[in-house]
């Protein structure tokens, strides 16, 4: 067994002001949001508790790993990275639900900190968020410890979270997406499955995305770590607006990845799997298949630049600055903001 490793990093909580506009949006944790290593990761109190049995978690090397930030394409490149390693097997991935195939590894580490009946009120109606209840019975990365190979993992931690060893030992798909547009869909994701336990209007939710004082914020630098790494031969990055402009080449490129090899047939078949339309009415990838109240599905709309709507001219102008400030100096950029400097004067 390999020996047990302390945390190379420091978690400490959030200020007072930074907790105040974190509490704007999100209500039911008990205690107080850190920030993890000189980043500063934003993550629920209870990551404390797990932090280092997560980054001393065994990894194996026919293990699959799939890092994003939330609602960046996610739950799209676990169905087609499933799909690809496993021939094509369309009958089990309509059969059994993508979170049993392809399970989050923090999962259990992101539930507030609030009474079971509460979890199970507000996710067990949900599909395939089912999961989180389990998860709150038995920790995430127990279960996957315990699981036969080839295991297939998300998660949403960055790099510098995870195991040391992990790029090193198995592959490793990381998508990245416009943080504008993921703004807008990581908003719509907690009004779908928060109900109680969010009160954020999209202007509160989006100040506090813009300072990073959300889960898994902030953004910029959790994609950098990875694109830092692009070369590393485990590592397939690849950007959620390529996925929509021509999706069979980025399936073609996950095929020369994972060393798999189908016909154009095939491609055009499992490209048209992961359309939009055909996800939405998957049961076992649409964690709603039908919209809630307000008209919210887990999978929404599929669409780059739909932030555009969202946003009135000053949240435009502060996207703007969000993105150049934190690109200064880096030379990972965006397909849909290229690294310039702002020519606003």
């Amino acid at each position: 067994m390999a020996p047990w490793l302390e945390l190379p990093y420091e978690i400490t909580n959030v200020t007072a002001e930074e907790e105040k506009i974190i509490r704007k949006c999100l209500l039911g944790y008990t205690k107080p949001f850190v920030r993890c290593g000189k980043t500063g990761y934003v993550m629920p109190g209870a990551f404390r508790k797990h932090a280092e049995e997560i980054y001393n978690m065994q990894v194996r090397p026919d293990d699959i790993w799939v890092i994003t930030f939330p609602r960046s394409g996610t739950t799209w490149i676990q169905e087609l990275v499933w799909l690809v390693e496993n021939n094509l097997d369309f009958k089990t991935a309509k059969s059994k639900p993508l979170y049993k195939r392809f399970p989050m590894f923090e999962i259990t580490a992101q539930i507030p900190e609030i009474a079971f009946e509460l979890i199970k009120a507000n996710f067990m109606n949900l599909g395939n968020f089912q999961g989180l209840y389990e998860a709150a019975k038995v920790p995430s990365w127990k279960s996957l410890a315990e699981a036969p190979s080839p295991r297939f993992i998300k998660t949403h931690l960055p790099l510098s979270l995870l195991p040391p060893n992990l790029l090193n030992t198995a592959k490793v798909v990381y998508v990245a997406r416009d943080p504008r547009d993921v703004a807008v869909s990581y908003y719509y994701l907690h009004k779908m499955v928060a109900k109680s336990l969010m009160r954020a209007n999209f202007n509160h939710f989006w100040e506090a995305f813009r300072r990073d004082l959300l889960p898994w914020t902030p953004i910029v630098a959790h994609t950098n770590e990875a694109w830092t790494q692009r070369h590393h031969p485990n590592m397939h990055f690849v950007y959620y607006e390529d996925m929509l402009k021509d999706l069979p080449k980025e399936i073609n490129r996950m095929c020369g990845f994972l060393n798999r090899e189908y016909t154009d047939a095939e491609v055009k078949m499992l490209a048209e799997h992961l359309s939009f339309e055909s996800l939405r009415k998957n049961k076992n990838v649409n964690n709603t298949t039908s919209a809630n109240s307000e008209g919210i599905q887990f999978v929404r709309k599929g669409e780059a630049g739909g932030w555009r709507t969202h946003f009135d001219e000053k949240q435009q102008l502060q996207a703007e600055d969000f993105l150049v400030e934190r690109l200064k100096g880096l030379d990972l950029k965006y397909p849909s903001f290229p690294l310039v400097e702002s020519t606003r004067l």
